[in-house]
């Protein structure tokens, strides 16, 4: 994983994007990214969701507020980072979830990375999968902007670290023509529907997989 110094000059290099970026947020290895103002939550509804044929978009309801909201005990919703991030072809980031953000009993669902490619050319915001296991509500607060362009900081729900790839990948994120967010402006929910397209796949040895 590349240090501080390493990811400051890849800033530097235009390799890696984080927007904004401030030195102070960034650690001996890692950088801390805040809450965004763009939320999808849960609507209350009866029946089942299927992802791989339901519109996951339907069963949420959007909100975009710079007020702190309650994230109570058991709830899920979807946020954003603040911060836009994209990485050239050569490197993944990676994410990880804050510490004293998971000491405050919020889990999320999906850390995993910032694949070669993705945000290249136009930064992406993170969607994040938040659960409240805590024994009372978890005040989450957006990160906002004055009109003099002041930050008052949110909560702290991310952070960041840069590793280099062994080699680059064939197709990077942004040109591989199944990529699902590569182009994420503000939270989004799950695009599992449809994904790969409608193409029947063969295996040749078919009871290997079916006994």
């Amino acid at each position: 994983m590349k240090s501080d110094k390493e990811i400051t000059n890849l800033i530097d290099k235009g390799k890696i994007r984080i927007d904004p970026f401030f030195p102070k947020f960034l650690g001996p290895n890692l950088y801390y990214c805040h809450l965004g103002q763009n939320f999808l939550i849960p609507k209350k509804m009866k029946g089942e969701f299927n992802p791989l044929r339901d519109d996951s978009g339907k069963f949420f309801k959007k909100l975009h507020t710079n007020k702190p909201i309650s994230l109570k005990p058991g709830q899920f919703i979807l946020a954003e980072t603040f911060e836009f991030l994209g990485t050239d072809d050569s490197h993944i980031i990676k994410l990880f979830n804050s510490s004293s953000f998971a000491r405050c009993g919020i889990f999320q669902a999906a850390l995993g990375m910032l694949n070669p490619g993705c945000g290249k050319e136009t930064p992406v915001k993170i969607t994040l999968e938040l659960y409240n296991s805590f024994s009372v509500p978890v005040i989450l607060t957006p990160t906002t902007v004055n009109n003099e362009g002041e930050i008052s900081w949110g909560t702290e729900v991310l952070k960041v670290g840069v590793e280099k790839m062994d080699s680059k990948p064939t197709n990077s994120y942004s040109n591989w023509k199944f990529a699902a967010y590569g182009k994420d402006q503000k939270v989004m929910s799950s695009r599992m529907n449809n994904r790969f397209g409608s193409d029947k796949d063969i295996v040749i040895n078919k009871e290997k997989y079916t006994t």
